[in-house]
């Protein structure tokens, strides 16, 4: 568990699950750390204007309930006192003390100064903010804050020490202006200023500062610096550097200035400085970054160079292996550069690559030298440029791996997780915004990438609240995605582009096309489709992609494009103008693995039985995976089918689009995915109104009536409208289609008559027209339905079993028959005929992960345990039903469960419970006009049943 203090109080993400007061009894004793704390000081510190009547049983409360929201605190004490013992290294404020007391044992003054710029980096912000009262606030921190100055004036004097008054001079003028009172701050800005050449500024500080001392304080300034003026005005040579400071300052300390944040990278960073200080090395260590634009490749890189420059005293050297414009720098420029830090002469610098790797590394053999080599391109050139010493390392940082480098450790730089770029965002931003749960979207739209984030909390710092929704709308949209993720000199489309600089054409042609996708996550058979090519020529594709971050494997084959990276891929391929036909190819490929999957779906339904499944592409490998285990491909793949029908629709092939859409409905409908389902139909089906063709629309519009709740009004409506389209398109099985929607919504108002004559008149039709077995059996299964409910059980019976002899031996539609015919027994008493076909259906439904019908059927078994006195089968069948219903409602299942409950209850002779069940689905038939139900409510409880 992690504590800091040193800005907002933060646990590990747990302090939002505290009160003001135990947050801030939590502050207390984490700053008292291991130290007994008073009650009477908790009290006084708490409450400062006067504590309450039983301030301290308050205490005692606050106490456990910080126990009890952080499992892993330990808080030991009494009546006395409390003590919160804690590993100090666990507390930021801990590591600072540490720090700052390792960095002022250096004797040299650089790497003394690094050390400070480390531990100083813990501060986040004003400590204790908004914590707590600012009397009780200025008490606890009074000591901190004064740590901090001294810890920035020990720094300062530090870097003047090294040399660096060029670096720190502006910093000192904002520090002195806003702490005049900090008499070693402005010494140190007048030191600077007059070593920087400076010398009537220094003199104009010292005379703005002595007006505002005594207007503002009625003080001189001290004693200090009176004399250092004086020495400035009469150019004392004490003031210039030593010869010794000089000679230090020879050493090249070439690493640029460290990120004030980074996060999450904690063990990466350990096992970097583990590998480059171990002793005993027979030659220079090496340490290989790789990883992803943006992923923060750099930021490690230079973090792991200040951690470990203290074991390299003979200097830090630093490359930049690209230009500004991403070319790649020549070898002999970038080791005449580090020959010239490393102290030679230009007139000594030899002229050719052979000669200056000679001399680089006769250089380094004996001297300790890191070097640090930034984006990276190629093995060859960074074998030129590493040091020869063993008492020497490298660090490489590098957009792609480079495996050649067999010499180095290479650790791959991976993005954020949502928790820690959520945090990382919130500390960027500096202050608390409103609209926290917008702020974590827009922290996601991020990908986990430092880049972006840094980005967008450059901009959010600025703007604040007022910001977040412009920014959070542009993340959300594909074509202003990249455009919002600008600000000054960093952009995620300069860093997108220099990374697909370095892939081939065959690569960038597959990234560019993978936007037609639509979805970010996608197996590797895509590419073969949008390439033209066969499937292990896409698959190598995709690997050199995977390399460079660009594409990331999640599976096997199972490949990730994150949002910022599709916007970048489109805009490339828009800009190209080669899109009609890869997506054409890629459509074509997912309606035939669509229509496979489909066929051996094995559910027994018939909308796309005429349909033909394209013979091309062909895709074996995929195929051959489809028709083995369709469920698992359309579980993976759904919303990739989805997208590609989108697509269809979006360029005008509205058939095409249709046609996948009809091919993908089984699944949904074996998912009881209704959302889904309709998010794709209705679009499909709105424009099939409009253009056509009418079979088609028909086809569509059915689909949609089984996901839509509908009332029975309405759906008798729907079918009325959909028997005149399939009577004018002369699709007999649309007629059919038609007629028992027809039938399902008269059934659902009561009317049996209307359900009968229906059914009857589709009988008829298929009669005439032969075959089509499918539908016959689901003709069958209603007219079954419908005896049951006006009590014919025997004749209902027969319908039921009739119906499951013509369905396909496990399939969906033999277990929804199953079901029917299950009920039927049920009511007839029948209960181990009855659990035995509902048995059957339960395993069908199981196998093809059938869940919502699945949980209907449980329901029907559970009350066959109820009425056998199996109560616990009876609950734990109950429960399984219940839970699906709990995660995903839907109204037929909420029926089957709340009547199972109603005779579970009855059973074990709870009729209050019972009857409070009762109540509720009563008022929801009524509503409903489900008379069925209210029929079994009155048979259940010994009633009459209520008038047709």
């Amino acid at each position: 568990m992690d504590f800091r203090l040193l800005g907002a109080l933060e646990v590990d993400g747990l302090v939002g699950a505290l009160r003001r007061q135990e947050r801030a009894l939590l502050a207390i004793l984490l700053l008292r750390a291991n130290e007994s704390v008073a009650v009477s000081e908790l009290v006084d510190l708490l409450w400062p204007d006067g504590p309450p009547a039983d301030a301290r049983g308050s205490v005692q409360v606050y106490l456990s309930r910080l126990r009890k929201a952080l499992p892993g605190l330990t808080i030991v004490g009494g009546a006395a006192g409390y003590v919160l013992q804690v590993d100090p290294e666990l507390v930021d404020v801990g590591r600072f003390r540490r720090l700052v007391v390792a960095a002022r044992e250096l004797q040299d003054p650089v790497l003394r100064g690094e050390g400070l710029r480390v531990a100083l980096a813990a501060w986040r912000g004003e400590p204790l903010a908004d914590l707590m009262p600012e009397s009780t606030r200025e008490r606890l921190r009074a000591g901190l804050l004064e740590e901090h100055a001294a810890a920035v004036e020990d720094r300062v004097e530090a870097d003047l020490q090294a040399g660096l008054h060029e670096r720190v001079v502006d910093e000192l003028a904002e520090l002195v202006r806003t702490h005049p009172q900090r008499e070693r701050l402005t010494v140190g800005w007048m030191t600077a200023l007059y070593r920087a050449g400076r010398k009537a500024e220094a003199l104009q500080a010292y005379a703005d500062l002595a007006e505002r001392l005594a207007e503002e304080f009625g003080l001189d300034p001290a004693p200090a610096l009176r004399r250092l003026h004086l020495a400035i005005l009469r150019d004392d040579p004490a003031l210039q550097l030593t010869a010794a400071q000089r000679a230090e300052g020879s050493v090249p300390r070439e690493l640029p200035v460290d990120i004030s944040l980074l996060v999450g990278r904690d063990e990466l960073l350990a096992d970097a400085v583990r590998e480059l200080t171990r002793e005993g090395r027979e030659r220079a260590a090496v340490y290989c970054l790789w990883g992803g634009a943006g992923v923060g490749k750099s930021a490690a890189g230079t973090r792991i160079g200040h951690l470990v420059a203290g074991t390299f005293p003979d200097g830090q050297l630093f490359a930049r292996l690209q230009d500004v414009g991403g070319e790649a720098l020549p070898a002999r420029t970038l080791l005449g550069r580090m020959l010239r830090s490393l102290g030679l002469k230009p007139t000594q610098v030899p002229s050719t690559v052979a000669e200056r790797e000679q001399a680089f590394r006769d250089l380094t053999a004996d001297r300790a030298v890191l070097v640090v080599l930034d984006d990276a391109l190629d093995p060859v050139t960074v074998r030129s440029l590493l040091p020869a010493g063993p008492r020497c390392a490298a660090i490489v940082t590098s957009r792609k791996p480079l495996p050649d480098l067999t010499e180095a450790v290479h650790q791959q730089v991976t993005p954020l997780d949502s928790e820690t770029s959520r945090a990382l965002l919130n500390r960027l931003i500096g202050r608390t915004l409103r609209e926290q749960p917008t702020l974590d979207t827009v922290a996601d739209a991020c990908v986990g990438l430092p880049l972006a984030l840094r980005i967008v909390g450059s901009r959010l710092a600025l703007s604040g609240d007022g910001g977040l929704q412009s920014i959070a709308g542009a993340l959300a949209d594909d074509e202003q995605r990249l455009d919002s993720m600008v600000a000054g000199d960093l952009a995620v489309r300069t860093s997108l582009g220099r990374t697909l600089s370095l892939v081939d054409p065959q690569a960038r042609q597959l990234l560019e096309r993978l936007s037609l996708v639509g979805v970010t996550e996608f197996s590797s058979w895509v590419a073969a489709p949008l390439l033209d090519c066969d499937e292990a020529t896409g698959d190598a594709t995709f690997e050199r992609l995977v390399d460079l971050g660009l594409v990331e494997l999640v599976t096997a084959q199972q490949y990730k494009m994150h949002a910022l990276v599709r916007s970048y891929a489109a805009e490339q391929l828009a800009a190209g103008g080669d899109a009609d036909g890869p997506r054409l190819r890629y459509v074509h490929a997912v309606h035939r693995l669509t229509a496979l999957a489909e066929k051996h779906l094995n559910h027994g339904l018939t909308l796309v039985e005429h349909l033909l499944v394209p013979d091309q592409p062909v895709l074996p490998d995929i195929e051959a995976a489809v028709v083995a285990a369709p469920i698992e491909w359309f579980d993976g793949s759904w919303p990739l089918v989805g997208a590609a029908a989108r697509a269809a629709l979006a360029s005008g092939q509205v058939e095409l689009a249709a046609v996948v859409g009809l091919h993908l409905n089984p699944y949904f409908v074996a998912r009881d995915l209704r959302e889904p389902r309709i998010e794709l139909l209705q679009p499909i089906c709105d424009e099939l109104r409009q253009t056509g063709p009418l079979e088609l629309y028909a086809r569509t519009q059915r689909a949609l009536h089984a996901a839509n709740d509908l009332t029975g009004e309405a759906l008798a409506s729907e079918g009325e409208e959909m028997l005149e389209l399939a009577t004018r398109a002369g699709a007999v099985d649309l007629q059919v289609s038609a007629l028992i929607t027809i039938g399902l919504g008269a059934r659902l108002v009561g009317d049996v008559d209307r359900d009968l004559a229906s059914c009857t008149k589709a009988l008829s039709l298929l009669d005439q027209a032969g075959g089509m077995t499918g539908l016959r059996a689901t003709v069958l299964r209603n007219l079954a339905v419908i005896y049951s409910e006006t009590e014919e059980h025997t004749t209902a019976e027969r319908y039921a079993i009739e119906a499951i002899s013509l369905a396909a031996p496990g399939s969906m539609a033999e277990a929804m028959n199953g079901v029917i015919l299950g009920e039927i027994q049920l009511e007839l008493g029948k209960l181990d005929e009855a659990r035995q076909v509902l048995s059957r259906s339960a395993e069908i439904f199981e196998a093809g992960s059938a869940d919502a019908y699945l949980a209907m059927t449980r329901c029907l078994l559970a009350r066959i345990a109820a009425q056998r006195g199996e109560r616990k089968v009876a609950r734990w069948l109950l429960d399984q039903a219940a839970e699906r219903y709990r995660e995903h409602p839907a109204h037929g299942l909420g029926l089957h469960v709340k009547l199972a409950e109603i005779v579970l209850a009855l059973e074990i002779g709870d009729r209050e419970a019972a009857g409070k069940i009762r109540h509720e689905l009563t008022e929801e038939a009524t509503a409903q006009g489900e008379v069925q139900v209210l029929k079994f409510l009155a048979r259940v409880f010994g009633e009459a049943p209520p008038p047709r």
